[in-house]
């Protein structure tokens, strides 16, 4: 009988800044260069950028105000040129990557009789 092989996605271990926000939470932030201000309050992020850069003959201006309302819960992480974001990726902790590894071991572990979906059958 052919044992079953399982594979696993290698996992990024960057460690990203970042906060898990709830009702409680409340901050102001600003980019290092100064042109990205935030500020956290009641679940709601608000970031107002202003940007100003001469191109040569061009002179472009940025003046924005974004607002997201998030659910408590929420991990933000720090971008250093747009400050808090949401990322794109499901985030968590080292506490819940090394539970996520126990669980898929139980799973690498398998059962002897796991066989490709030939289980019972004489292969």
């Amino acid at each position: 009988m052919e044992k079953v092989e399982y594979y696993t996605l290698r996992p990024n271990l960057k460690q990203i800044y970042g906060k898990k926000v709830d009702e409680t939470t409340e901050f102001k932030e600003q980019t290092e260069d100064g042109t990205v201000h935030q500020t956290f309050k009641n679940l709601t992020l608000t970031t107002e950028i202003k940007r100003k850069e001469d191109l040569g003959k061009i002179t472009l201006e940025e003046t924005s105000k974004i607002v997201i309302k998030v659910p408590s819960g929420t991990i933000l992480i720090w971008n250093e040129q747009e400050g808090f974001i949401v990322p794109q990726y499901q985030m968590c902790t080292l506490e819940e990557v090394e539970e996520d590894i126990k669980n898929i071991k139980n799973i690498y572990e398998g059962d002897s009789n796991d066989t490709k979906g030939n289980e019972d059958k004489d292969v």
